[in-house]
């Protein structure tokens, strides 16, 4: 009589539990840390209209450095130019 050895069989079971608690442990980390980031960027306690007023503060000082003209450095003839001559310069100097 010969018998043959049979594989013991495996229950996946514990691996399946694994995966699902290392899957909750990332959502547990990322939900705690998520949380932590909303709560200081609501704790500056900014006032929207101010913010809002802010931004557009800012769009018009960047409107203003991009369509006049600045020197920059006198002595070494650095100049701001509006962007859209700029631009021209750089197409006319490029179509040579």
């Amino acid at each position: 009589m010969s018998q043959t050895a049979k594989a013991p069989i495996r229950s996946s079971f514990p691996t399946v539990i694994a995966v699902l608690g290392a899957f909750f442990i990332f959502y547990i980390l990322y939900a705690f840390l998520d949380g932590a980031i909303t709560s200081e960027s609501v704790s500056t306690n900014m006032d929207t209209t101010q913010e809002r007023q802010s931004l557009a503060e800012s769009h018009a000082a960047g409107e203003k450095l991009l369509s006049e003209y600045k020197v920059i450095n006198a002595a070494e003839g650095k100049v701001r130019l509006p962007i859209e001559r700029a631009k021209e310069l750089v197409i006319a100097e490029n179509s040579n």
